[in-house]
This record gives structure tokens, C-alpha cells and sequence, in this order.
């Protein structure tokens, strides 16, 4: 008796977090159509499309966590917390506040990552975390600081005309997208962490990088032009090479990772190719990205929670066993290659149309990019749904999986009929 009570006060408890999301959401979307000015007029607040844009694609994350997590009384106390900090962080106007928030998030995702981690090697994971993102950002901390003692409007730009000074401001973000080079936390990140850590850091977290990079182009625009070749020749380079790797990945979850860092790589190339179709096109893949990625690291977490392992080479004829998961993979397999009707497609041909335009050089590299995306998320749905089945019969998939799978999905589809919300 006792504990068909601890249940129900249980469910009681997920239902009022449940509801107390679903008015948030509401309220962010009732801001969208309300006169902003009054919010404007703070000293530090700032809200424009970008901002809203943000805190609506982590409000639905969170929401999508706590709908899809089966062990959320276990970590609601860091979930929750990621939720403030983040929200907080899109609408701050001023510099060292926001750098404070920006670095103020790393604490609840790594004890997400440390304290619910399947493996020991989460230590380790939560060390790169810290080792990469905090040390990255310190030059950007001493440059905030250093523009706030001297305000003389020609000093200051004259400082950012200095391309060493630009590349330490942006260094922060570069690690945090992450940029070819400095990635090695994120597929360990992934790996080691749970369900809902994989979750929001691949749908929130990756995108504040680019949203760094946007609120900073404007102070270092005279730079940008000398360093951006730099940049976007690792990305694409990089994007290439980590897309290369994910043919090779056995553990699905690295590959799905792996694929991220493919996909940011790409992000940065639109960011810096420094164009408007460029920026619009990088806004959307960040938003299509995030709800694609987040899928399948629940579609990985689903196969792991019935058969307890990841090696790609143990699933094989999942279409005959699970035919409506089989139809989920294929969809959100679809949507990591970029098919239409999802917003994904857009995005990927305004940022090709704008590197393009940047340098037509460039045209080989992105032609093998998208070709070995292509192949690995081919690779991935051949290998785990066809193929001869030797595997037992699993558990049925719960039903609240299939709604949180089915919102994902509709979201990346119905913003391509309301592209201008992604306009700056």
C-alpha cells in the first residue's frame, strides 16, 4: 500500500512539472506577439528574435527531457537549474553578466554528467568539460574587463581591429559549438553522460557558442574579415574529417556526437562567411540540429534501455521486431541528412549558397561533407534495421517516447512555414 501511495505522489509531482512547463511555454509564445518596449527599455535585459528564439527551443527541450526521462525525481535538481541559468543567459544585455551565466551553466551539467553517468570514466568526461570551456574563456573574461576601464569609443575599436584580440574573444564560443580542434569534450561528454544530459547538451548547450559568436560579430567586425579564412577552412576541413570518423564509430551514441560536431562545424561556416543568408541559414540549422540530434540520442537511449548496449554490430533486423521504432529512425535519420520538408534542407542550402558565394573553392569540400553525411547515416539505419534478425523480442517501448519523438519532429516540419521568426 505503501508503495502504490509513494507512486501516485510520484506522478502527482510530474504532472504539476509538467503543467508548470507547458505555462511557461505559453506565456514565452504570448510574448512573442506582445510589445516588447517596455523590456527593451531595461538596463539588462535584452529581448529580440534571437533571444526568444532560444529560450523557446530550451523551454520545449526541457519540457521534451522531463517528458522522455524515466528517472526524473532523480535529476530534476540539475535539469531545473541548467533551465534558469539558460533562460537567464539569452535575455542578458550586459557583457559580464552574460559571461558570468555563460560559465555559470557548466556547474549543474557537470554534476548531470558526473553524478548520473553510467560509466567511471564520467570523471574524466566532466574534467575535459571543465578543462576545455573554462580555460578557453578566461581571455574573454579579461577582455570584457579590460573594455569596461577603457570607454573611449576610439580606443576601443582600435583594440578590435587587432585580429590576436578577436580570436581570444571568440575562443569561448569556438570551444563550446565546438569548432575541429577543440572537441574532444564533446564525444565524451555525450558518451558518459545520461539521457537527459545528452539531451540538452545536444539541443541548448552546443547553440550557446553560436549564440555567443552572434551577439560578439558586431565588436569585432573590422577583424572578422582577416581571421574568418582561418576558421572557416579548419570548420570545413574539420567537418569533413569528424564526418570521415563517424564511418568508423561502433558505439552509437559516439557517432551520433561525432555527427554533431559535423554539423556545428558547418554552423561556424555559415556564422563567418559574414553574410546575412549565412547567419539565417546557421539560426536554423542550430534550431533543426537541436531537435534532431536530441531525437536520436533518445532513439540510442530506447535501444540501450532494452538490449544494455550500444555496439552498432549487435542490432541487426530491427524492422522486423520493432516496425514503429524502425519508422522513427528512419525519419530522424532522414532529418540528419538534411531532407525537405524539415528545416534542416533550408538551412543547409543558405549556408552552402553563402560559402559559395564567400570563395567558390570552396564547393569541393562542402560537396564531400554532405556526401559523407550522407554515407554514415545511411551506414548507421542500414546497419541497425536490416540484416538478418537474431535478437530476442524486447519490451515494449513506452508511449510517452513516441509523443516526445512525435513533437520533435513536427517542430523541425512546421518552422519551415514561419522562417521569419529566424530573422534577425
Amino acid at each position: 500500500m505503501l508503495s502504490i501511495s509513494s507512486l501516485t505522489l510520484m506522478n502527482n509531482k510530474i504532472s504539476t512539472t509538467m503543467m508548470m512547463f507547458i505555462l511557461l511555454l505559453s506565456t514565452l509564445l504570448l510574448l512573442m506577439n506582445l510589445n516588447m518596449k517596455y523590456l527593451l527599455m531595461l538596463n539588462m535585459i535584452m529581448m529580440d528574435n534571437l533571444s526568444l528564439l532560444m529560450m523557446l527551443l530550451t523551454t520545449i527541450s526541457i519540457m521534451l527531457i522531463i517528458l522522455s526521462s524515466s528517472t526524473i525525481m532523480k535529476i530534476y535538481k540539475t535539469i531545473i537549474p541548467i533551465l534558469i541559468i539558460l533562460m537567464t543567459t539569452f535575455i542578458m544585455k550586459n557583457s559580464l553578466t552574460f559571461y558570468i551565466l555563460f560559465e555559470m551553466v557548466l556547474i549543474p551539467t557537470l554534476m548531470l554528467i558526473t553524478l548520473n553517468g553510467k560509466q567511471s570514466e564520467r570523471l574524466q568526461a566532466g574534467l575535459y568539460l571543465i578543462m576545455y570551456t573554462v580555460m578557453a574563456s578566461l581571455p574573454l573574461l579579461f577582455i570584457i574587463i579590460f573594455m569596461k576601464l577603457n570607454l573611449s569609443f576610439i580606443l576601443m575599436k582600435l583594440i578590435m581591429m587587432k585580429i590576436y584580440i578577436m580570436f581570444f574573444m571568440m575562443m569561448a564560443f569556438l570551444v563550446k559549438m565546438p569548432m575541429y580542434m577543440t572537441h574532444l569534450w564533446l564525444p565524451k561528454a555525450h558518451v558518459e553522460a545520461p539521457l537527459e544530459g545528452s539531451m540538452i547538451l545536444a539541443a541548448v548547450l552546443l547553440k550557446l557558442g553560436g549564440y555567443g559568436i552572434i551577439r560578439f560579430i558586431p565588436i569585432n567586425m573590422f577583424s572578422m574579415n582577416k581571421m574568418n579564412i582561418w576558421i572557416m577552412s579548419i570548420s570545413l576541413i574539420g567537418a569533413t574529417a569528424t564526418s570521415l570518423n563517424c564511418i568508423r564509430q561502433k558505439d552509437l551514441k559516439s557517432l551520433i556526437a561525432y555527427s554533431s560536431v559535423a554539423h556545428m562545424g558547418f554552423v561556424l561556416t555559415g556564422l563567418f562567411s559574414m553574410n546575412y543568408m549565412g547567419m539565417t541559414g546557421a539560426i536554423m540549422m542550430m534550431i533543426g540540429h537541436g531537435m534532431s540530434s536530441s531525437a536520436l540520442f533518445l532513439l540510442v537511449n530506447d535501444l540501450y534501455y532494452k538490449y544494455h548496449t550500444r555496439n552498432i554490430s549487435m542490432f541487426k533486423g530491427l524492422m522486423t521486431i520493432m516496425p514503429n521504432i524502425t519508422f522513427w529512425w528512419f525519419m530522424f535519420m532522414a532529418l540528419n541528412i538534411s531532407t525537405p520538408p524539415s528545416i534542416n534542407t533550408l538551412s543547409e542550402i543558405m549556408m552552402m549558397s553563402s560559402i559559395i558565394l564567400w570563395n567558390n573553392m570552396t564547393l569541393m569540400l562542402i560537396f564531400m561533407m554532405v556526401l559523407i553525411s550522407a554515407s554514415f547515416s545511411l551506414m548507421m539505419f542500414i546497419n541497425i534495421i536490416h540484416n538478418k534478425n537474431n535478437m530476442m523480442f524486447s519490451i515494449q517501448t513506452p508511449q510517452k517516447i513516441f509523443l516526445s519523438l512525435y513533437i520533435h519532429l513536427i517542430i523541425t516540419i512546421i518552422l519551415v512555414m514561419k522562417m521569419e521568426i529566424m530573422m534577425l
